[in-house]
């Protein structure tokens, strides 16, 4: 439901803003949180904007939990974190505090949270150049990197298992097993593709369970639309959407973004024939990434890292088809049926993957022997 504008100026006036409000617009971007661009004028006329939010509590039930992750996360990385085009509001979306000082403002319509608002930039859904993928790469390896000496046990899990293949997968099948909306008959090719590869999804959670791989606090969001960059330099000015910064593994960041920074298509494409993994964009993303954190993954993690793509493409599929299956109550959409686009976009990229698999382990291994990278990669 959209909140009315003049309940929307009454929870922004909560918070510690500057003049007063002038216009609110809502931000049609983001599956999660409802999102407007707030406008005022102080009364010497200068104009200052901010993100106001409502956090979707079905999908972050512990919203003290959410903003003491958030905050930790953005004190830590201020300063820290320099992006190519460092701008003067830091390099990360900051919040702002209620007038009584606390960290959001809950009443009878949600929580809600005032944020940075950031001039003079843009975020894309795809890359618009080669450089542009490579520079998201440096700025999401750095992230992992800068935040490599926070103690984990800081960090709360506001989503337990979020990125847990295969327990995602056991979700889905409950779901299916319950098929409260009836739409499982419309979908079987898709289970049987997902069904079909289900020896793979624990690759990289049961590595992590094992302690074959160390558990890193990572952003678990890497979408490359949650890169703001400068609209005259073109480079990257900070990273947004903290939420779902929790312990788990840079594997996934990694393939997160290669999901959806090498997909040809957008991520609701009906014609499937438009799906394709760009080697030639993953190259650069993978260099950028390994460039700023190479240094501190392991060879274990380096090894695992052909498969992170494959890995998370297919959790991505799964989440979005159980979404589909549960009457969409997860995931906005904007048209009946999207969220099964979604995941069926997300499944032909799975395919297109495992196709190109060798290639992307010949690229990997370039970059690990051009940057002394201790890793052994299988060709075959």
């Amino acid at each position: 439901m959209t909140t009315p504008i003049n309940e929307l100026q009454k929870i922004a006036e909560k918070f510690d803003i500057q003049g007063k409000i002038i216009t609110i617009k809502q931000i049609n971007k983001g599956y999660i949180n409802r999102t407007y661009k707030v406008e005022t004028k102080s009364e010497a006329g200068h104009v200052h904007k901010y993100i106001l939010q409502r956090i979707n509590t079905n999908v972050f039930p512990d919203v003290d939990a959410l903003m003491s992750n958030f905050t930790l996360t953005t004190q830590h990385l201020h300063n820290r974190l320099v992006l190519p085009c460092y701008h003067k509001r830091g390099t990360v979306q900051t919040h702002r505090p209620t007038k009584d000082g606390s960290l959001f403002f809950h009443d009878c319509s949600g929580c809600w949270r005032l944020l940075t608002y950031f001039d003079h930039v843009y975020s894309m859904d795809i890359p618009d150049s080669p450089e542009s993928f490579y520079h998201a790469g440096v700025s999401f390896g750095k992230f992992v990197k800068e935040m490599s000496d926070v103690d984990i046990n800081e960090i709360k899990e506001v989503i337990p298992n979020f990125h847990n293949t295969k327990s995602r997968y056991r979700d889905l099948e409950a779901a299916i097993e319950r098929d409260p909306k009836k739409r499982v008959k419309e979908v079987t090719r898709e289970i049987e593709f997902i069904r079909a590869r289900a020896d793979k999804f624990g690759l990289i959670s049961d590595a992590l369970e094992s302690g074959k791989i160390p558990t890193r606090i990572c952003h678990n969001d890497c979408n490359l639309n949650n890169i703001l960059f400068d609209t005259d330099t073109h480079l990257p000015v900070a990273i947004i959407d903290l939420d779902t910064v929790m312990p788990s593994s840079p594997l996934y960041d990694f393939g997160d973004s290669m999901r959806i920074g090498t997909n040809t298509a957008k991520d609701d494409e009906k014609d499937l024939s438009k799906v394709s993994c760009d080697l030639g964009l993953y190259e650069q993303y993978a260099r950028g990434y390994l460039e700023a954190c190479g240094d501190v993954l392991t060879k274990e993690e380096l090894e695992l890292l052909p498969y992170a793509s494959l890995i998370i493409t297919s959790e991505d599929g799964i989440r979005f088809l159980m979404d589909h299956i549960n009457g969409d109550t997860y995931y906005h959409i904007y048209y009946p049926g999207q969220n099964l686009d979604r995941s069926r976009t997300q499944l032909k990229l799975v395919e297109d993957m495992e196709n190109k698999l060798p290639e992307i382990k010949q690229i990997l291994k370039q970059i690990y022997a051009d940057l002394g990278l201790c890793a052994q990669i299988a060709l075959v």
